[in-house]
Formats: structure tokens, C-alpha cells, sequence
């Protein structure tokens, strides 16, 4: 095993292959089950509660198809838990993936596949959300010819929530392409928004688990996190969008992982054309790319992902960019004419409630502390390495949420994603070190840069730091 200096420490690298590292301790599989009873414990407390206070018809439905389901798993588990104590456990990560697969089946599979169903067979009332609503309705408006961002949606379901929400589609244009199976085939339960996006995040988040490289151990908590959770389920049965986003962005990061910056750029280009949520990510995933050959590949990412973003919204903005940017930057700050109805308590809420007239320049302010800090993160810690850049973008997206003017505390799922896989998919231990300042003198980006490169040479023959050095460590 090479090692590498950075200061005063001595840290080894990895083999060429990128994402091996020699594997940790692994934890008892008593405490394991453990973990996952709490988790599932906690789970079925947000359900209960949700059943009871939320807002929102649908979330209350789902509060009480997804009780029982998390109440189980955290008894099972908690079973296994004290069995795996007593003696030897048989294969304890395939029964905890099952008892996963089984929970995910009662509180997303079940309840997404009723509320579909019912909305058939009832109606929209109560069984969807207006987000749905609003991709289906401006899908159909582009097929037929129209600016889906110049469109009204009053009628139906939609005219009973506030003028803003009927007038204004928050989403980039990408987002329609789930609508367009219900505008062109007509209203069934295949044709739900719904489906497609989940759909593609189970497609996105599979294939990237598959190609990751990490522990059956670490998938089965990603996947927990994704889509198993309250912070998946959740959010996929009443809308969806946000853990298609999220599952295009874990792909976006395995593939930066395995050293192919092009096709990780093109998964975040669809990401950020089809919500901006995914932009913040995009550049300190950026300085994080390298390709298989150990040289830097922040411009090919970014020209991929700015391709792709380009040829999808630009047409959009030729056509009216007023009423776009009105759509999708104004309305979602609670900048527009018609207030938004995201009322979560943040601190630029906080701060924009006793002085109306002054949304606009408090916005901006709290906008500039969210760019000095992500310029901060770039420049001052710039990240070494793909985990590091997701635990910053996970850091800087938790900072704007808190801050923004408009306030959505459902979108902390994206940080808290992020944080987890950037501890769970940790690509390298160097960069948890080359991501802040070097006493050595050699500054973060010299020393990240020529320890990284030293690791790609290694699998080269002649590489490596000694002679007959080739990377692969002992033999």
C-alpha cells in the first residue's frame, strides 16, 4: 500500500480502482438491526404524527397507510437485534434487505399505487397534489402549442388553492416530460405523473447503487434514506419530483467516482433542467471531477451538464423569458405579484415578514451570503474529492434553505442526502484532509492535485513511487 504525505499526516492511497479502500471493521450485525429499529421507530413516529396535524389531505392518508408498515419493521428489527446478541447471525444483511424491500412495499409501493388508483376512480380531489396538477396541465399546454409558463390553470382541483399557485409553473422545463404520457394517451393510473417519476428514481438510484463499488451495507442505508424513509416515501407518493431529482444526483456522483465526468455531467444537466434545486450542487461537484486518467475535468462536467441544461431551457427562454423567469426564480423566492404559499419558518421568512417592501433586497442579501459561502467552499476548502464535494453542496444547499425568503423545509432531503453519501460513499480518505488548508505550505488545490495524479500514475506500469511500485499494494 503507497502512501501519500499531506502535512504532518501520512494517509494511504487507493488502488487505481477507483472507490477501493481496504474495508473497515464491520459492525456487529445486533447493532445494525439496531440502528434500523430506530430508524424505522422514528419513521413510523413522523407517519403517526402526520396522520394526525399535516396539512395536506393526501399526507395524511399516507401518514396512515404508512404506520403500521414502519411499526413492523421496527418490531422486526428490534427482534433480530436481540436474537443476533444471543448467537450467530445467518446472512444478517440479506434479512435486513428483505425486511427493507418489505417495508418499502407498505409505505411506498402500497400507498403510492392506491392514491393512483383512487384518483381514477374518485377524482383528483384529495389524491394528488398541485405540483402533479401543474406538470400534467402545462405538459399539455406545450403539446399543443403553447408557453406552458404564460398559461393559467385555474379550473378544476387547482382553482381552490391561491392565484399564485394557479398561475405559475415553479419548475424548469424538463419537468414536463413526466406530464406528457397524461396530456397525450389521456387520464389512467399508467399515465400518473407519479409513475414516471417514480419510475426514474428507482431506475436512477438502482443502476447508481450498482455501479458504486460500496458495501451492501452502505447501499442498504442509502436506499433507507432515498426512497425507504419518510424522507423518500413520503415525498414520492405525493409528488415525486424531488426524489427523481435527488436519485439523477446520487448517479451524478457515483459516476464522477468512477472517473467519467461527461456522463456525470449529463445526468446533473437533466437534474438542473428539470429543477433548480440541483444547481447549487453543480459546481463544487465541478471541482471535484477528474477522469480515469487522474487529469481534471471541471470544464468537460460542466460544458455536459451546461449542454444539456441549454438545449432544454433555452428554447424556453427565447419563447417568453419574462414569464419564465417569473415562473421558475421569482415565484419560488415569493418574489412575484402573487405570494407562494411555502410557509415554512425560515430565517429569511423571519426576516421578510415584518418588512414586506423589503423582500426583495433582504432576498438578495441572504442570496449574497449563500454565494460567499459556496465561494468560501470552493476556494478556501476547495474539495479533493467527490465525497467532499457532496458534503459541501449538502452544507451549502442546508444554508439556502434556512435562509431563503420563501420557506420549503421539505427541501432538506437534498442536504441530508448528500451528507449521507458523502460519508457513506467516501471515494478517498485524502479528501477529507485535503479539503482544508495544508501546513506543509502546499495550499489544498497543489497538494490534492499532485496526490491525486501520483494515485492515477500507479496503475500505470512504471508508476507508482519505488520501482515495481504498481499501485496494487502487497501482494
Amino acid at each position: 500500500m503507497r502512501q501519500v504525505a499531506l502535512g504532518r499526516a501520512r494517509l494511504p492511497l487507493p488502488s487505481p480502482r477507483i472507490g477501493r479502500w481496504p474495508k473497515a471493521p464491520r459492525a456487529r450485525p445486533a447493532s445494525q438491526a439496531g440502528w434500523d429499529a430506530a430508524l424505522y421507530g422514528a419513521a413510523a413516529l413522523v407517519a403517526g404524527v402526520g396522520a394526525l396535524v399535516d396539512q395536506i389531505p393526501l399526507q395524511r392518508e399516507w401518514g396512515r397507510l404508512a404506520f403500521a408498515p414502519y411499526a413492523a419493521g421496527a418490531v422486526v428489527a428490534l427482534l433480530l437485534a436481540l436474537r443476533w446478541r444471543r448467537r450467530p447471525a445467518q446472512r444478517p444483511l440479506r434479512v435486513r434487505t428483505v425486511l427493507a424491500g418489505l417495508v418499502l412495499a407498505g409505505v411506498l409501493v402500497a400507498p403510492l399505487s392506491l392514491e393512483i388508483a383512487w384518483r381514477a376512480g374518485y377524482g383528483d380531489s384529495f389524491h394528488v397534489q398541485s405540483e402533479v396538477l401543474l406538470i400534467e396541465r402545462g405538459a399539455a399546454n406545450l403539446l399543443h402549442g403553447h408557453d406552458p409558463y404564460t398559461g393559467s390553470y385555474g379550473y378544476g382541483l387547482l382553482r381552490s388553492y391561491p392565484p399564485g399557485v394557479w398561475k405559475h409553473i415553479p419548475y424548469l422545463p424538463a419537468i414536463f416530460a413526466f406530464g406528457v404520457p397524461r396530456a397525450k394517451l389521456g387520464a389512467s393510473p399508467l399515465t400518473d405523473a407519479r409513475v414516471g417519476f417514480a419510475v426514474v428514481s428507482l431506475a436512477a438510484a438502482v443502476l447508481a447503487l450498482r455501479l458504486s463499488g460500496a458495501s451492501g451495507e452502505a447501499r442498504l442505508r442509502i436506499l433507507m434514506v432515498l426512497l425507504i424513509l419518510p424522507t423518500g416515501a413520503r415525498y414520492l407518493t405525493g409528488g415525486g419530483d424531488d426524489i427523481a431529482v435527488l436519485s439523477l444526483l446520487l448517479l451524478t456522483v457515483v459516476l464522477e467516482q468512477r472517473g467519467r465526468p461527461v456522463a456525470a455531467g449529463l445526468v446533473a444537466g437533466i437534474a438542473a433542467a428539470t429543477k433548480q434545486t440541483a444547481w447549487l450542487a453543480l459546481p463544487l461537484l465541478a471541482l471535484a471531477a477528474w477522469d480515469a486518467n487522474g487529469r481534471r475535468a471541471s470544464w468537460r462536467f460542466i460544458g455536459s451538464a451546461g449542454a444539456v441544461v441549454a438545449v432544454v431551457v433555452a428554447p424556453f427562454a427565447l419563447w417568453n423569458f419574462r414569464a419564465l423567469v417569473n415562473s421558475a426564480v421569482l415565484f419560488p423566492l415569493g418574489l412575484a405579484g402573487q405570494p407562494t404559499i411555502a410557509r415554512g419558518l425560515t430565517v429569511g421568512q423571519l426576516l421578510a415578514r415584518p418588512f414586506p417592501q423589503a423582500r426583495g433586497a433582504i432576498a438578495v442579501g441572504l442570496g449574497a451570503v449563500v454565494v460567499a459561502t459556496g465561494v468560501l467552499l470552493a476556494t478556501r476548502w476547495r474539495p479533493a474529492s467527490v465525497s467532499v464535494a457532496a458534503r459541501h453542496a449538502g452544507l451549502l444547499i442546508a444554508l439556502a434553505v434556512l435562509l431563503a425568503p420563501a420557506g420549503r423545509l421539505g427541501y432538506l432531503i437534498y442536504p441530508l442526502n448528500l451528507l449521507v453519501w458523502s460519508v457513506l460513499l467516501r471515494d478517498d480518505r485524502l479528501g477529507y484532509w485535503a479539503a482544508g488548508p495544508s501546513r506543509s505550505g502546499g495550499g489544498t488545490r497543489a497538494g490534492a492535485d499532485r496526490a491525486l495524479s501520483d494515485q492515477a500514475r500507479a496503475g500505470r506500469p512504471g508508476g507508482g513511487a519505488a520501482a515495481g511500485d504498481d499501485g496494487r499494494g502487497p501482494r
